[in-house]
């Protein structure tokens, strides 16, 4: 339940901050956890509110034990901006969740563990992306590109590669995913007008 929904304010007028961190929603994060079994992750989790980004309504980072939310959920028509604010903040609590108790383990982003952590915050059915009218995609003009020497594979790029790369594919099928000169990128040139 977010502070709205428990002190009976409009959730119209909920004073969340546009940028930075929300003490608010990290005291609704570290009671859930707690009420979860997980005072640990409660004592840690961080909610802060990040105006670059773009697209994504949330994101969680486990090494931080991070809840980051796009500001602009904030200027949602007044009908769906609280429960898009509450669903997005209990999804990305779910990857914190799930991941909290799965330790070492390797699990997938949206797998069997976040669905089982949606389901306890009250989220079942919590779909895997949003389909929330955010800021639409930019695009960026992509200017360069290598060619793989052995496949002959085009990969477009908005930025000039920093240092020798491979291609992905032929390194996946030939030499177990690792680094192998033989597959060595080379810049080609492209005709500017082409996306």
């Amino acid at each position: 339940m977010l502070p709205a929904e428990e002190s009976g304010e409009d959730p119209r007028k909920m004073p969340y901050p546009r940028w930075g961190p929300d003490d608010m929603l990290r005291c609704v994060a570290a009671k859930l956890c707690s009420d979860l079994g997980l005072a640990s992750l409660g004592q840690t989790v961080k909610v802060v509110w990040n105006a670059r980004m773009r697209t994504a309504a949330g994101r969680a980072n486990y090494r931080l034990d991070l809840i980051e939310l796009n500001p602009r959920l904030q200027d949602l028509p007044d009908d769906i901006r609280e429960s898009s604010i509450r669903e997005t903040f209990l999804h990305e609590l779910a990857h914190l969740v799930a991941k909290s108790r799965a330790g070492k383990q390797r699990i997938t982003p949206h797998g069997v563990e976040w669905q089982q952590a949606c389901r306890e915050l009250g989220i079942s059915g919590e779909s895997v992306c949003h389909n929330l009218p955010l800021a639409p995609v930019r695009r960026v003009p992509r200017r360069y590109a290598y060619a793989c020497t052995h496949c002959g594979k085009v990969i477009r790029r908005a930025r000039p590669l920093a240092r020798t790369s491979a291609c992905y594919y032929c390194c996946q099928a030939y030499s177990g995913g690792k680094f192998d000169r033989r597959f060595v990128l080379q810049k080609v040139l492209i005709d500017p007008s082409s996306p």
